[in-house]
């Protein structure tokens, strides 16, 4: 059933162009990161909150929102550790060599480190990672270099 599941994600996620990979593409044609979501609150519970634009802080180009003048500060003492892996990119596609946007509520937290996934069909990113975190990360890590950087 795995092997079907990373089947059918790699053949939904070819999808993902070329253009995004080479433009920079955050998956925030707006500008704003995670969705909206508060990056701090994937630290603070079981699902992410909304943030309020009225809280927000600029980091390489996108704009990321918090619920709070409380969580703003937060990220701003340690943006490093609040901003997603592989610049919010879905982990799970970027390890089988795809620039995915994630959905934002399907998440993990892992060594302390935000990790977004695709949801697509009948298949969760965050399940497959979870198969073989090691090696789904050392993929996406080598992939991440190619792709992003």
């Amino acid at each position: 059933m795995k092997l079907i599941s990373l089947v059918l994600l790699m053949a939904l996620t070819s999808l993902a162009s070329a253009e995004q990979a080479n433009s920079g593409h955050q998956c925030a044609p707006d500008g704003i990161a995670l969705g909206g979501y508060d990056a701090v609150s994937y630290h603070q519970g079981e699902r992410p909150k909304g943030g309020d634009p009225a809280f927000s802080a600029e980091v390489a180009g996108l704009t990321y929102q918090f619920i709070s003048e409380d969580n703003l500060a937060t990220f701003e003492a340690s943006p490093e550790k609040y901003l997603p892996v592989y610049q919010g990119w879905c982990a799970a596609t970027l390890s089988m060599g795809q620039l995915t946007c994630p959905d934002y509520t399907n998440f993990k937290i892992e060594n302390g480190r935000l990790l977004l996934f695709e949801l697509a069909g009948f298949t969760n990113g965050r399940s497959l990672w979870n198969s073989d975190p090691e090696g789904f990360r050392q993929r996406a890590d080598s992939n991440f270099e190619k792709l992003v950087h």
